[in-house]
């Protein structure tokens, strides 16, 4: 499958206001000075019930030695990993030198690249379709990033190339991932599964930096888990190697079953912890939470840890949080027994009856508030497929319920379904009334 979009290009082309038009957010900073974005931003972009990944990279062609040209190896390296690529232009500036060395490089991937002129607002779009048809790329698309035309057209593009998933029923073992930031645990913990030292320990961020999966067989548990490259904060994402890490634990969520994700008990409840958390709950991944090296804190730290977990993680309140030890051992049973569990019920194929009987209650116990003066008529609700959960809602104007509701629906749902550590996706399906 088809997944990964990486944004390339040369500097101040519009890559991060794109990326931010695609994934609905302003977490890509946006600012008009060339080679600006100096790290790699990842994010999730939901189109017509299809997910991909967008990933946005720094300019090419820096001024210093940083990235000097594209044909150097590792950044190369760093593109490859991405399964297409999102060419970007500056239709305003036009066509130059760089584009076109650009251009030769990206084809000897012989990778699918979708060509994209941006900033589209001022000019004219036959002439800069004649232009730009000096690169050679049969498919043009004319965007705008800074107003959204255009995005739905690319989108469409790009979820053309994605296969849907074709459910098996065959039973495989449960691959399990591990997510954190750099030195927080992660190769202890696979060391603790396996039993040995098969993987490469330091007291240094970003030791590991590819992905491995490794089949285990622990307390009676047959299941395959998976070490995903650390992901250094933005402010420290300086080399090329990081965008390759970066891309290699979204294709390692994505492929992964249930997600451990390790937060370092010593250092709290961080912005980066809670930044991991947000794209796994973003793709809907069943998760838990493990708390490490609780056993070395301090009564100031655990206070610290205590409070970060009632304040900054009380949104996510259906993930289990368990503490444990990775070095010692402590723990694991009890986090591997969770996660079984978690993998099981995000299995589930819930009763459409009982689905529906719940939904009434809720409903009767709380009607959905009106949009403009108009009832909204919750009708009928059906699972339209599991891993992540995904409910389609049909009724009258179901599209406009508010997200504080739909999180009302999903808490009544797991008050009566066992449901923990699994985020519920709803689809609107409206049914117009004459």
């Amino acid at each position: 499958m088809s997944n990964i979009i990486t944004l390339v290009g040369r500097p101040n082309v519009g890559k991060s206001t794109i990326f931010n038009k695609l994934t609905k957010t302003n977490n890509a900073i946006v600012a008009d000075v060339p080679g600006y974005t100096r790290d790699c931003q990842q994010g999730v972009c939901k189109f017509e019930n299809k997910t991909f990944f967008i990933v946005d990279t720094a300019g090419l062609f820096f001024n210093d030695d940083e990235v000097s040209n594209i044909s150097e190896a590792n950044t190369l390296e760093a593109i490859t990993e991405s399964d297409l690529l999102m060419f970007v232009v500056d239709g305003e500036e036009g066509l130059v030198s760089s584009d076109i060395e650009i251009a030769n490089n990206l084809r000897k991937l012989h990778k699918k690249i979708y060509f994209v002129v941006n900033k589209i607002d001022k000019v004219q779009k036959d002439i800069v379709l004649s232009e730009f048809s000096e690169l050679g790329f049969d498919d043009v698309t004319l965007i705008s990033g800074k107003n959204g035309s255009g995005i739905k057209e690319i989108s469409g593009k790009i979820i053309a190339n994605i296969e849907e998933e074709i459910e098996s029923d065959i039973d495989e073992d449960l691959n399990l991932a591990i997510l954190g930031k750099p030195n927080v645990g992660k190769s202890t913990l696979v060391n603790s599964f396996l039993g040995r030292e098969k993987q490469i320990t330091q007291n240094k961020p970003g030791t590991t930096r590819d992905c491995i999966k490794l089949p285990v067989i622990k307390y009676g548990y047959k299941f395959n888990i998976v070490d995903t490259p650390g992901v250094r904060r933005k402010s420290k994402t300086k080399n090329h190697i990081e965008i390759i890490g970066v891309i290699k634990t979204l294709k390692t969520i994505e492929a992964s079953d249930v997600v451990i994700i390790l937060i370092d008990s010593l250092d709290g409840i961080t912005d980066q912890d809670l930044s991991l958390i947000g794209t796994v709950m973003e793709l809907g991944k069943p998760a838990l939470i493990a708390l490490n090296k609780t056993d070395a804190a301090d009564e100031y730290q655990e206070h610290l840890l205590t409070y970060g977990v009632d304040t900054k993680l009380k949104f996510i309140n259906y993930i289990p949080i368990h503490k444990i030890s990775a070095l010692k051992g402590v723990g694991l049973k009890k986090l591997l027994s969770v996660a079984m569990k978690i993998y099981n019920n995000s299995r589930l194929s819930i009763n459409t009856a009982i689905l529906n009987d719940i939904m009434q209650k809720a409903i009767f116990d709380h009607q959905p508030p009106a949009y403009g003066g108009k009832r909204i008529k919750i009708r009928y609700v059906h699972q339209g497929g599991n891993n992540p959960i995904r409910l389609i809602i049909h009724g009258t104007y179901v599209d406009k319920l508010s997200k504080d509701y739909l999180r009302y629906l999903s808490s009544y749902i797991r008050k009566k379904i066992e449901l923990t550590g699994i985020t519920i996706f709803f689809e609107l399906r409206n049914k117009f009334e004459k």
